[in-house]
C-alpha cells in the first residue's frame, strides 16, 4: 500500500536501517546530467535488452552500454516487454531505450525533462532511492497514449508515484512502420528515482509538525 509523502518521511527519520541502506547507494547514483552527453568511458557491456539491440538516450542519440553508465542502466533486463529505463532526480533526467528501437522511439522532449527535474526538487529532503514500473498502452490506430498503470512495483512515496505517472503520460512516440501504425502497443517503463538530503532533521520535523 502506498504511503503519503510525509508519512514516509517520518518513517525514514526514525528508521536507522532504511537510512543506512540509502546512504550506501548515494555515491553510485550521483550522476550529473552533463555526464550523460559525454563520451562513455569504461568497459563495454552487452546491451541490457539482448544481443543486437541498439540503445538510445533521451536525446534520441545512440549510446553504448558500459561500466561508465549509471548502474541502473547496466543490468540485464529479464522482462521482454521492458523498453525504457528512466533515471531521474532534481539534477538529472536520463532515458535509455533498451529494446525495439526499429519499431518505436520516444520523441525527445527536453522542456518536459527539465520540468520533471524541477518537480523533483521539492522531494529533496532525505537521501533516498526508489523505483517503479509503469505499463503503457497505446491506441492500435493512432499510436497515442491510451492506458497507463503501475506494474510489479509501486514507489513507496505516493506523491512520487503520481509524478512518475504524469511523466510517462507526457511522452510521445515515433512509430517506424511503413503505414505509421504502431507495431508496439504495450510496454514497460522502468523508473529509478534519486532523492537528496536537502534539509536538516530539525527542518523535516518542523514540516511534519505543520502537516499534522
Amino acid at each position: 500500500m502506498n504511503l503519503s509523502f510525509f508519512r514516509i518521511l517520518g518513517f525514514l527519520l526514525f528508521s536507522l536501517s532504511i537510512l543506512a541502506n540509502c546512504k550506501s547507494s548515494q555515491q553510485q547514483s550521483s550522476v550529473s546530467e552533463s555526464q550523460a552527453v559525454e563520451k562513455i568511458v569504461g568497459d563495454l557491456l552487452p546491451p541490457p535488452g539482448g544481443e543486437g539491440e541498439i540503445i538510445f538516450n533521451e536525446k534520441g542519440e545512440e549510446v553504448q552500454n558500459s561500466t561508465g553508465e549509471v548502474p541502473f542502466f547496466q543490468k540485464k533486463s529479464d522482462m521482454p516487454n521492458e523498453l525504457y529505463r528512466v533515471f531521474m532526480g532534481s539534477d538529472t533526467y536520463q532515458v535509455r531505450q533498451i529494446r525495439s528501437s526499429d519499431k518505436i522511439k520516444r520523441k525527445p522532449d527536453p522542456g518536459g525533462d527539465e520540468l520533471t527535474k524541477e518537480e523533483m526538487k521539492r522531494f529533496d529532503l532525505l537521501n533516498f532511492v526508489d523505483d517503479g514500473y509503469v505499463t503503457v498502452g497505446l491506441n492500435s490506430n493512432t499510436g497515442k497514449l491510451e492506458t497507463i498503470s503501475f506494474d510489479r512495483r509501486v514507489p513507496r512515496i505516493n506523491d512520487i508515484a503520481k509524478l512518475i505517472q504524469n511523466d510517462a503520460s507526457r511522452w510521445n512516440y515515433e512509430h517506424l512502420s511503413k503505414d505509421g501504425l504502431p507495431l508496439v502497443t504495450k510496454f514497460l517503463i522502468n523508473y529509478q528515482i534519486r532523492l537528496y538530503a536537502g534539509k536538516s532533521r530539525d527542518e523535516i520535523k518542523q514540516m511534519l509538525q505543520k502537516k499534522k
